[in-house]
């Protein structure tokens, strides 16, 4: 049976993921996974990405598929955004709001944000990568109505 994410407010990640601003979540919750290919954070390398251990295997069966989607071959997964990491980790308030974003909760992703940053209308990501993650039940930034953040892939629920 398919998770069902928690409703994107504050309220439901705090009871579905814990609350990240209490000492102790980080240890308690948080874990590193490691990709089927190479990612890359500023065009270096990375060994691992933390994330929530809720999400952990949502995030793995996207680059999973994705890595399979493209015969495991590099070259093809960096063409499809996948490989350029930006982000996932990140314990903030959203800009102007004085609620956390998805990245407090390490439910959230940024993927190839050079050509797929905010507001951009069309962003580069492949629809290999798109579909991946929405087949684990990730919402799409892409999708946004009003601003779209097509960089961004997160585990929560309208």
């Amino acid at each position: 049976m398919p998770i069902v994410w928690p409703k994107d407010n504050m309220a439901a990640k705090i009871a579905f993921y814990g609350d990240p601003r209490k000492k102790g979540w980080e240890g308690a919750n948080l874990i590193n996974i490691v990709p089927p290919f190479q990612m890359y954070y500023d065009k270096h390398p990375i060994k691992y990405i933390r994330v929530h251990k809720k999400c952990a295997s949502a995030f793995l069966a996207a680059f999973n598929e994705i890595a399979d989607k493209c015969g495991h071959d590099q070259k093809k997964i960096d063409k499809t955004g996948a490989s350029d990491y930006a982000g996932c980790f990140n314990l903030r308030k959203i800009a102007g709001s004085n609620n956390l974003s998805n990245h407090s909760w390490a439910c959230a992703i940024d993927l190839s944000p050079a050509t797929n940053g905010f507001n951009t209308k069309k962003g580069t990501i492949s629809n290999i990568v798109v579909d991946a993650f929405k087949r684990q039940g990730a919402r799409w930034g892409g999708d946004y109505v009003g601003r779209t953040d097509p960089m961004h892939f997160e585990f929560v629920s309208r």
